[in-house]
This record gives C-alpha cells, structure tokens and sequence, in this order.
C-alpha cells in the first residue's frame, strides 16, 4: 500500500472547507471547484512552509477568498456576464439532485435561507459567509477582506437586516400562496 503524499494530504484535509468556502462566495459550483484548485496550488508553490496547522488553514483561507473576491469582480464586466449567460441557462436545465431532507425552522427552510443569501450584494453575503459559516469573527474578516473592522461589522449588521427582510418576504409570500 503506497503511503499518502504530503500534497495529498493537505488536499484531503482541506479540499472541502475551501470548495464550500468558495461556493458560499460565487455561487457557482464550477468557479468554486476552480478557486478551491488555485489555492491548493498556491499553497504548493509557496517556497516556504507555514509552521503551524492554524497559520497554514488561516493562509489558504486568505487566499481562498481573495481569489473568491477577484472572481466576482472579473464577473461584473459586461463581457463576462455575456459569456456566462450561456453556460448558466444550459445548467439550470440539469435536475437538481433532492438528497437531502427538507428541514424547516419557524417555517424557514434551508433553501430559502440559501435563495435569500443569493439575492444579497456580494459584500453582504461574503461577510454573513464568513461570519455564520466559516465562524470568523469580524477582526479576522477585516484581515482577509483588507477592511475596516467597523466596515465589517456595519456590513455585518446591514446584511443580516437584510437577510431577514428576504426571508420574511418568502415566508409571507409562501402563506399567501397557501
């Protein structure tokens, strides 16, 4: 039996949390698989190895979501809008798989948690991502996003009024339906 690489297991130790970590940034699975593999490779090129379990998890997550954050802004020039509008209309065609079970809390579901995360500013869900997901508080958010620790916690607060609004929409809307 071949013993695992050392490349092999980092990327088993931190595949998922930086593919997930990236997901909740962009929002598409094939730009979050792309970051997730640009930031393992980072880590690999990088000459000098970081000493620690938790400066190295700190450093990926770094460059996880900075390289996150340049993927949303080559996303809003208009031409690469253009090019995505075409992949996204032939995935939304493909059936999404139904695994897992509906869970409802004060009639809010998982999904509708998601769907109002989606209609967020980019700003918005990336700090509500990092804090409630990835459980930064907000020093450690100004450090990866290079803001003002206020900044952080005003987009915090804005962001999750807004989260609720979004929610209360859908669940208004959901008993109207009804």
């Amino acid at each position: 039996m071949k013993t695992p690489s050392h490349e092999e297991m980092i990327y088993d130790e931190y595949h998922k949390r930086l593919y997930y970590t990236a997901l909740r940034i962009l929002n598409n699975q094939f730009e979050a698989e792309e970051v997730m593999h640009d930031t393992l490779l980072k880590y690999f090129q990088k000459k000098e190895t970081l000493s620690s379990v938790k400066e190295k998890s700190a450093w990926m997550t770094r460059v996880c979501v900075n390289l996150s954050i340049d993927k949303l802004r080559k996303r809003e020039s208009e031409l690469f809008r253009l090019m995505n509008q075409e992949v996204e209309t032939k995935t939304e065609a493909l059936p999404e798989s139904q695994t897992d079970e509906e869970y409802s809390y004060k009639g809010v579901t998982a999904e509708m948690v998601k769907r109002a995360l989606n209609k967020l500013a980019n700003g918005y869900r990336l700090i509500l991502s990092l804090n409630l997901f990835e459980g930064y508080d907000y020093e450690e958010i100004a450090q990866i996003t290079n803001l003002q620790e206020v900044t952080v916690r005003s987009q915090y607060i804005r962001g999750k009024a807004r989260l609720v609004m979004e929610l209360e929409k859908m669940r208004f809307g959901e008993k109207l339906n009804k």
